[in-house]
């Protein structure tokens, strides 16, 4: 309901605008139409419309406010500014309206009537503030909207006062103070045309994307009162017992898709998805990633493993970008067991689509945790359905991860099966539940355990692509359900004691509103997703000490999911819409959150360094909404740019 609200408030923002200024030209018009009764009866029926079109918003401002006042922003703006100056209107312009209508003949007294200024401001304001809405309500960059489009728009304003007070003085006959030309009135709106697209350029340094951006400097990090550290020093350690090596080639590779078409794709390891990765609890990683693609440098970033900030492979903040015939090597120890991936942190939306990700599966110590163990890797390059032996009487861990930017609902059919762990972390005596779907966001896992029956078990979305199944005899299949419910996590499991929850004593309390509207962007005009009314670099970066409590608000105004994703850390979810979690702990490093709703998490700052925390619909980070979290005292050598070759989104 949220996002028809969001959609209708939008929309009839967009239709108010031609009616307001057909009443406004009616209104101002009126005085030297030759057809006195048809003129006036026309500008009363276009005030009529644009007040009907006002009630009709009292649907979606009731929609919006009912997430919450800061949900209901744009509506109430839209109310006051419009508001306003149709009860003006209404006390004056409509009245005089009225006497002209039923006049026999329009007397000269009369025409001077309708052009004195309180009849007439009303509507040439109310058009003013049309437009002024759909600058608001488009343009969503919070240095845009908070004053220059105000102050252009009072400009304005200031000009349609002054050209309607110098009318009236010269129809009654009076010398004007102010003489201009009809082009200067017309250079009036075009001035608030150019001036509104101006702020962009104005409002965001980002606009035109410096070819050097220190991260010391984004986000008014401040001085450091204590000792300074280096992310390239937070490397974790030392590394004892046993080391597993791996060594994963970047390269572009010609790939048959399941269907047998051939794609030109970028590839870790050779393979699409990339090379699995399965490791024991305690083991050390150490990962030598080369890179033999042709013009194009690289990362691999670690999603969902808390490693140390050296390790996080993000292209600008923790590391260089590895370039064409260079190699890094990544090493930290794997301390959770779960279910994970890995992916390319350098122009992330372009890299992870092409085909640079794959699987990072960590056991526990004590072995398996199933007789078979199963991995999907739900892409939009999985073009066929997947059909793989099991055999029946099997316990049977189904590790899904979304290595898409949307979010995937995925419906599980064919047997009873229990959600055992969410994004990597098991959940507490999870219920069995049968014939119901799982909502992961861009980058969300869930672990699946099932006893394998006799027959056909499938997992999958609508249609064949990212489908699985898993078939006593490896051949036969079964449909994918039409419907099924959709599992809510709030309610899931069982409690259990957590190191900090609701009522604990919080050091630090962020609120982040995610919204999305028109702006400039990287020296380009187009659709944006904001961070508190901002784009990266521009967003604010989160200051924390190491061993501060953080609680965390994300307040979703925009009408898109937006999972979003906190490196090096997992959150503990609180509330959603006020609503407290009652199942089992749910700890997630990529937190769905859907239009409307309001999510409250909490974690330990307990993981030093800087650490991007941004949206993994990974078009949304790339058009801007990146923040991140920085600890007091660290700092990166690494820089994002153009001219540095490190662009993490």
């Amino acid at each position: 309901m949220y996002a028809l609200g969001f959609l209708l408030e939008m929309t009839t923002s967009l239709l108010l605008l031609p009616p307001l200024l057909l009443w406004a030209r009616a209104v101002r018009r009126l005085p030297d139409a030759r057809n006195w009764h048809r003129a006036a009866r026309a500008a009363r029926r276009r005030y009529y419309y644009v007040l009907a079109l006002l009630v009709l918003k009292l649907l979606p401002a009731a929609l919006l406010l009912g997430h919450g006042l800061a949900f209901g922003i744009r509506p109430l703006r839209t109310l006051v500014l419009l508001g306003v100056p149709l009860i003006m209107a209404a006390r004056s312009t409509l009245p005089a309206l009225n006497r002209a209508i039923r006049a026999v003949e329009p007397t000269p007294e009369l025409r001077l009537a309708v052009t004195a200024p309180a009849v007439v401001l009303p509507a040439r304001l109310a058009a003013v503030s049309g437009g002024l809405l759909v600058v608001l309500n488009l343009v969503v960059q919070e240095t845009i909207t908070l004053w220059l489009a105000g102050l252009v728009f009072a400009l304005v304003a200031l000009v349609v006062v002054i050209d309607v007070n110098q009318r009236h003085r010269r129809l009654t006959g009076q010398v004007g103070t102010i003489r201009w030309s009809p082009w200067a009135r017309l250079a009036a709106p075009l001035v608030l045309v150019v001036a509104a697209a101006g702020c962009g350029a104005v409002g965001s340094t980002m606009s035109a994307f410096p070819d050097r951006l220190s991260m010391n400097a984004h986000g008014h990090h401040g001085a450091s009162t204590g000792p300074t550290r280096s992310v390239k020093d937070l490397i974790g350690g030392p590394y004892t017992g046993p080391v597993r090596k791996f060594t994963v080639v970047a390269d572009e590779t010609r790939i048959p898709l399941a269907s047998g078409q051939l794609v030109d794709a970028w590839t870790f390891g050779g393979t699409l998805p990339g090379l699995p990765l399965r490791v024991r609890q305690g083991e050390t990683i150490e990962l030598k990633l080369v890179n033999r693609l042709e013009a194009t440098p690289t990362t691999i970033h670690w999603h969902g493993v808390d490693v140390p900030n050296a390790m996080d492979g993000v292209a600008g903040v923790t590391q260089d970008a590895v370039q064409p015939g260079g190699e890094f090597t990544y090493r930290f120890r794997a301390e959770k067991p779960g279910t994970y991936w890995y992916h390319s942190h350098q122009v992330a939306n372009e890299q992870v689509t092409r085909g640079l990700f794959g699987a990072l599966v960590i056991e526990p110590a004590a072995g398996p945790v199933a007789e078979i163990d199963e991995t999907l890797l739900v892409h939009n390059w999985n073009d066929r359905l997947d059909v793989r032996k099991a055999e029946p009487g099997r316990r049977v861990r189904l590790r899904v991860v979304n290595a898409n930017s949307g979010t995937e609902r995925l419906t599980f059919a064919g047997a009873p099966f229990r959600v055992a762990a969410v994004d990597g972390q098991d959940l507490n005596e999870p219920g069995e539940i049968r014939d119901r779907s799982i909502t992961l966001g861009g980058g969300g896992r869930a672990d699946l355990d099932f006893t394998m029956p006799a027959h056909p078990v499938r997992i999958g979305g609508p249609g064949t692509r990212s489908a699985l199944v898993l078939s006593p005899d490896g051949v036969s299949t079964v449909e994918q359900p039409r419907h099924a419910p959709e599992l809510d996590l709030n309610a899931y499991g069982k409690p259990k004691t957590t190191p900090f929850g609701p009522d604990s004593a919080y050091t630090k309390h962020f609120t982040v509103d995610l919204d999305q509207g028109m702006g400039f962007h990287a020296g380009r005009l187009g659709l944006l997703w904001t961070v508190d009314g901002r784009v990266f670099p521009d967003a604010p970066m989160l200051m924390v000490r190491e061993g501060d409590l953080v609680r965390m608000t994300f307040r979703n105004k925009g009408m898109n999911d937006h999972p979003m994703h906190l490196h090096g850390h997992h959150v503990l979810a609180l509330s959603r819409d006020g609503t407290p979690f009652t199942g089992s702990p749910l700890w997630l490093d990529t937190v769905l959150v859907r239009p409307g709703e309001t999510w409250e998490v909490a974690f330990r700052a307990d993981n030093p360094g800087i650490w991007m925390d941004h949206c993994h619909d990974l078009l949304h980070a790339s058009n801007g909404m990146t923040l991140h979290l920085g600890y007091e005292g660290v700092r990166t050598p690494f820089t994002v740019g153009s001219a540095t070759g490190n662009k993490p989104e």
